[in-house]
């Protein structure tokens, strides 16, 4: 008996040596499960995103989910900034240094855009560089061979996502067999676009079908390139991955309502805003797979080795209420709704078999509150795109998110009281418009996030070191002035203008900020800029008169509070003096202005409207860059420029985004 137990003792021992040998041997494979950084920290990873675009978001999204399946999770072993140009070119370049000088351990993009932006920036390849969401590497000119997957720069790693061209034009042709002219409306300068349309150039030509073609330099011009293909006898329009023509996708596709002819893309999920079909990629699974390669380049993989290759997830999306009232018949198949994702019946109800960024996370009534400073003719118009664009968005009022708006009406004592009320009733986002409105802001409000708009220069008023550097809980839109873009049309339309003039409120800081950029750059171009202070509205004629009195070709009116809501005394000084006036607020053409070259302050509301969103969504307010809106508004008027002596020349007149009479 006592050997017995000797011989089950000693088994029980070797069992329990054996078991713990099977888990030491394991402890490498468990531990390599949870990746760390060999220094132990969280590695940190920077994310760009060219626009706040559906398809770029969900990319977004992707990349986030990817790197968590490879082991690599915010908060825990990661740590993820966000960035978005917000369509902005010169944005994007300024992101793409401050990425490639952070310190990041990986540099991931979303677009060709951004792509070209962060490998110039990065072009030694101090930091690896991963990409998604891009048509063509090839041809962005970042060193990537289309012929050899392995010829690229040893730091970048990516693939192509080249959308399925012929195949969305053989869909086109299956649902209308008679279709034998589709338009095209691109931009010449964007590398992926222009890659697109060759290849549609391609298709078209082997299946018999004229490519009829409209280039644009912005996006305010695509409803005038759709309309014209609509006039020379378009039966379809056909929308490619072009980031300037997306933009303007509804306008785009109105035109072709308005001529009754289908519009088809290759860039789910736009059926939403009335195009017949999307067949494109699924860009959720594209980012995704793009996170899967991050992570991997993280945990050791050398990005020289990833052959860059085409990554196309086929997503289709259906419209079958936009089939009706067309001019010939469209049809869809048992097969197409099939294979559709996303499909909308003849009565608009949708159907989705693909998962959707939820809006609204948290699920609460977010309160947003408004606080403007002086009502004017910028914040008028930015108000009404920012409520447009929550209106049409996928927050719904009264359920995701009420709005109040308050005005102190330009006394700043009032100001502060608003903003004592806007925190005791515990608002959840605060907006300030204008200059003053953020600086009561930042005194203010220390947790509750801000997302400012009708800012010029919110570095200069306080609320950061730069546009990626600044308060934590601090973001939103900036609309400092066009001033290099307004001396470009100077030197070009009217050279004779040597000598300009604006006015300036010392008192804000806006206006001081402008005031001084413009002289810098008056300087550099070899122009004299006269200035004259102003601090009140009382003094805001004398003022006038008195620089229309000095020996100046022309005023060149920046923006700020004072002059926006007094600009009628500026116009009346210069009809009285004869002077050319210039101004660089977009709505002032109604006050008197011959010529006025601004941002669109309803685009810098739907750019608010989205940071907000975004805010809602759950984004990190803290690692959310300040933007610029994209678009310029560039107008004039034949009738104010006769009225202060000034003739417009037809160059300039075919160039400007509108002529009011």
């Amino acid at each position: 008996m006592t050997g017995a137990l000797r011989r089950l003792s000693l088994g029980f021992i070797l069992m329990t040596a054996a078991a713990a040998v099977l888990l030491l041997s394991d402890l490498g494979s468990r531990v390599s499960n949870t990746p760390q950084s060999k220094s132990g920290r969280a590695m940190r990873v920077a994310i760009l995103q060219h626009a706040s675009q559906a398809i770029l978001e969900q990319g977004r999204e992707g990349m986030i989910t990817g790197l968590k399946e490879k082991g690599w999770e915010k908060g825990k072993n990661l740590d993820v900034k966000l960035y978005n140009a917000e369509g902005d070119n010169a944005v994007s370049q300024t992101i793409a240094k401050e990425m490639a000088g952070g310190g990041y351990d990986l540099l991931m993009t979303i677009s060709t855009v951004s792509l070209q932006a962060v490998a110039n920036a990065n072009k030694a390849g101090g930091t690896p560089h991963v990409f998604a969401l891009v048509s063509d590497p090839s041809v962005a000119g970042v060193g990537v061979s289309k012929a050899k997957p392995l010829d690229h720069p040893a730091h970048l790693a990516g693939f192509g996502t080249m959308q399925p061209i012929a195949e969305a034009f053989k869909t086109a042709r299956e649902m209308n067999p008679a279709l034998a002219k589709v338009g095209v409306v691109w931009n010449a300068a964007e590398a992926n676009s222009e890659a697109q349309v060759k290849l549609a150039r391609k298709v078209c030509a082997e299946m018999g079908i004229e490519l009829m073609e409209s280039t644009v330099d912005n996006s305010s011009g695509v409803a005038e390139s759709a309309g014209a293909l609509v006039a020379r006898g378009a039966e379809a329009l056909w929308m490619g991955g072009d980031v300037t023509v997306m933009t303007a996708a509804d306008s785009l596709i109105a035109t072709a309502k308005k001529g009754r002819i289908p519009v088809f893309t290759v860039i789910p999920p736009n059926v939403k805003k009335g195009a017949l079909f999307d067949l494109g990629a699924d860009y959720a699974e594209v980012g995704r797979l793009a996170g899967n390669l991050a992570g991997e380049i993280l945990s050791g993989r050398n990005p020289a080795t990833v052959p860059i290759t085409n990554v196309m997830p086929e997503m289709l999306a259906l419209n079958e209420k936009a089939t009706q009232d067309l001019k010939s018949p469209w049809k869809t198949t048992d097969e197409m709704r099939k294979r559709a994702r996303l499909t909308i019946d003849e009565n608009g109800t949708e159907q989705t078999k693909a998962a959707v960024i939820v809006p609204n996370p948290s699920g609460k009534k977010w309160r947003i509150s408004i606080v403007d400073y002086v009502e004017s003719g910028p914040s008028e118009e930015t108000l009404e795109g920012m409520k447009s664009a929550l209106k049409h968005g996928p927050l719904v009022e009264g359920k995701d998110y009420e709005l109040k708006f308050r005005s102190a009406q330009g006394d700043m004592a009032a100001l502060n009281g608003i903003f004592d009320a806007v925190l005791t009733e515990g608002a959840d986002i605060i907006v300030p418009m204008s200059t003053p409105t953020l600086q009561a802001a930042i005194h203010k409000v220390r947790n509750t996030p801000v997302v400012f708009s009708v800012v010029a220069n919110p570095v200069a008023a306080g609320a950061g070191k730069s546009f990626t550097d600044h308060i934590p809980n601090i973001t939103g839109v900036s609309v400092l002035a066009p001033i290099s873009e307004s001396i470009t049309m100077i030197q070009t339309h009217f050279p004779q203008y040597r000598r300009l003039g604006t006015l300036f409120c010392p008192a804000e800081v806006n206006s001081t900020s402008l005031k001084e950029m413009f002289e810098v750059l008056c300087k550099e171009r070899g122009l004299t800029l006269e200035c004259v202070a102003v601090n009140t509205s009382s003094d805001l004629s004398d003022a006038a008169l008195s620089l229309m009195a000095r020996p100046i070709d022309a005023v060149v009116q920046i923006s700020d509070n004072l002059t926006n809501t007094g600009f009628n005394a500026i116009t009346k000084a210069a009809r009285q003096a004869r002077k050319p006036l210039i101004s660089l607020n977009s709505t002032t053409i109604k006050l008197g202005a011959p010529i006025s070259l601004g941002r669109d302050y309803h685009n810098t509301g739907e750019v608010t409207a989205s940071v907000i969103e975004r805010v809602i969504r759950g984004e990190d307010v803290s690692k959310m860059p300040f933007t610029l809106p994209p678009k310029l508004f560039y107008s004039a008027s034949p009738a104010n420029a006769a009225a202060v002596g000034m003739t417009l020349p037809p160059a300039l007149l075919k160039e400007v985004d509108k002529v009011i009479e």
